[in-house]
């Protein structure tokens, strides 16, 4: 394929056409749970107040309770407003509407509740199919639609599709044979799912401080993002190409985005056909889920290239965190995580983040010898020596003589940050001058700040919101105390996340919770503390006497970075990928 012909065209109108019809798709087949997605992105807390004042107004009063306790995430008011339409449960097309408002809020009881009052029709079938599909019980769903009226819809063909690809269905590549030689010049294209600079996270930000150490190795890298990235959250303006920091991201725009899984990774798989041709790399580098390996692997086979599969998380265990334990043996579940260890077992080397996903990927199939732990790293501006806490609570408006603990992370249930708003609120007395930091943005961020205002400690929890990179450095070297309060689930004891480790690097004591792989980023009492999830008790008391200990938390602080330092830069990991491209 030529790139020349459309294939990466970049067309601001083009790419406008493409988010209509997303926008169009996502209503179709979730209208309430895109219209929460897409309020969560642009109507924060002023326009919320708005919205609620307009609420109160008396001839609509009552009328907008539910919209406004959904983009609130007040789980209870979503559910004391559902309640309280009872009365229209058995009316199908009101009920289907309120069934979708339940599943946009995770209230999965209720909505079965909801259908279960409602005559079956054409509205409540296709409710009834969004629950079944939202629960992992894929075949009921393609049931339900199947034989209610909806035989020939959009949603449906789109459930079909992901079922396909869950279980055996492959994309088709290129044929045409590789014309460049493999030997001399390490030249990687790596296939990420998303970004910088339109999506910040940890994910991309290890993304790119991997590129970065790369190509200060030598090593010539260029990046491309999944197909439709990023105009499926919602950047109709992107180019062909963006550069950041001297790395180049290859996007790939289609004329006309599919709307289906396997239609999406066909195109993904035609248009990285066409990107190779053009870049000729020696090695292809892909990351989770098994989507984007679906489609290196059947362009790596097509061009017979050496490809990689970078295993960041367990995502099937995350999906399953919001929703019922049934989720965990759901056939959506079985599905993902026998194709997720089919996909890692075909790869040429595999790459994870620590040791306990290593053993999974073991368990799963996959031979040892291909397997490379990659942890995650820092670069500048942690490896730097640490600016001091005055210096850094001046940078960002804190007091320079107050006490602050808390964390940078993303804003999520199994984050666990309940805990430090709890212990805030133990604390608060004996303890005047300490606040509570958490720095970022999540779903869970209106969650914890009524928490926080339901138990009197509104005035000492500082929610920032998101920041960008050289500020969240500044806010790490402004606590006294990083905690990571993190839930006992799955992906918890399995993932060992970025933050901190970036904490570590800037001297400052972590507390987080004592789980596998959190144990193996920190040595209890030697590098950090390890504690109970969810003990508030504990926490609080361990926080207290690392308040009144400044010698001990230097003392953890400074074993923490040196440990880093030692094995956790990007420049080593750099050199581990070098060496593993190299072969």
């Amino acid at each position: 394929m030529n790139p020349r012909m459309g294939y990466f065209p970049g067309s601001k109108a083009q790419n406008l056409r493409n988010v209509i019809r997303l926008v169009i798709e996502n209503l179709i087949d979730d209208p309430q749970y895109f219209c929460l997605q897409a309020i969560r992105k642009f109507a924060k807390s002023p326009q919320l107040k708005r919205l609620e004042k307009v609420r109160s107004a008396p001839l609509i009063s009552g009328k907008l309770d539910g919209l406004v306790a959904l983009v609130s995430e007040d789980r209870t008011a979503v559910a004391q407003y559902l309640a309280s339409q009872k009365n229209q449960w058995n009316r199908p097309f009101k009920a289907a509407r309120l069934a979708d408002t339940a599943i946009a809020a995770q209230l999965w009881d209720l909505a079965s509740e909801i259908l279960e009052c409602s005559p079956l029709t054409k509205a409540t079938a296709k409710s009834k199919a969004r629950l079944e599909f939202s629960l992992g019980n894929l075949d009921e769903a393609i049931n339900v639609l199947s034989c209610n009226w909806n035989s020939k819809s959009r949603q449906l063909k789109h459930y079909r599709s992901e079922l396909r690809v869950l279980e055996t269905w492959n994309p088709v590549a290129n044929t045409k044979k590789r014309d460049w030689e493999l030997e001399g010049t390490t030249r990687v294209l790596y296939v990420a799912t998303n970004s910088l600079p339109f999506t910040a996270s940890g994910y991309t930000q290890r993304t790119h401080s991997l590129l970065l150490a790369l190509q200060d190795d030598d090593v010539e890298v260029q990046a491309a993002t999944r197909v439709g990235y990023p105009l499926s959250i919602g950047h109709a303006a992107a180019e062909r190409t963006s550069i950041v920091e001297g790395i180049t991201y290859h996007r790939l725009l289609p004329k006309h985005l599919q709307f289906d899984s396997a239609g999406r990774i066909q195109q993904q798989t035609q248009m990285l056909s066409a990107l190779v041709e053009q870049l000729k790399p020696t090695v292809l580098h892909t990351t989770t889920d098994f989507t984007n390996a679906l489609a290196v692997r059947a362009v790596a086979r097509a061009y017979d290239l050496p490809w990689v599969y970078e295993v960041r998380g367990q995502l099937a265990d995350t999906w399953a965190s919001t929703r019922p334990g049934s989720a965990s043996s759901s056939q959506r579940y079985r599905l993902f995580q026998a194709r997720e260890a089919e996909v890692a077992a075909s790869a040429n080397e595999v790459l994870t983040l620590g040791q306990a996903m290593r053993e999974n990927l073991e368990d799963s199939g996959v031979r040892p010898e291909k397997i490379t732990v990659i942890p995650n790293g820092v670069g500048q501006p942690f490896t730097d020596e640490p600016v001091s806490a005055v210096d850094a609570r001046t940078a960002v408006g804190l007091d320079p003589h107050a006490e602050y603990f808390g964390t940078v992370s993303s804003l999520v249930a199994y984050e666990g940050l309940d805990t430090l708003v709890r212990v805030m609120a133990i604390l608060a007395d004996r303890r005047p001058d300490l606040y509570l930091v958490i720095v970022g943005d999540g779903v869970d961020r209106e969650v914890l700040m009524r928490l926080a205002r339901e138990l009197g400690v509104s005035e000492r929890c500082i929610f920032t919101g998101r920041v960008s990179r050289q500020q969240a450095a500044k806010y790490h070297a402004a606590l006294d105390v990083f905690a990571v309060p993190r839930r006992d689930l799955s992906v918890t004891r399995d993932v060992t996340p970025l933050k901190p480790v970036e904490a570590m690097a800037s001297a400052i004591p972590v507390m987080a919770s004592k789980l596998p792989a959190l144990e193996e980023l920190i040595q209890d009492e030697v590098e950090g503390v390890l504690l109970p999830p969810g003990d508030v008790k504990a926490w609080s008391e361990t926080l207290e006497k690392l308040l009144i200990d400044p010698t001990f938390r230097q003392q953890l602080g400074q074993s923490g970075r040196k440990k880093v330092l030692s094995d956790r830069t990007w420049e080593v990991c750099s050199r581990k990928l070098k060496r593993i491209y190299s072969q």
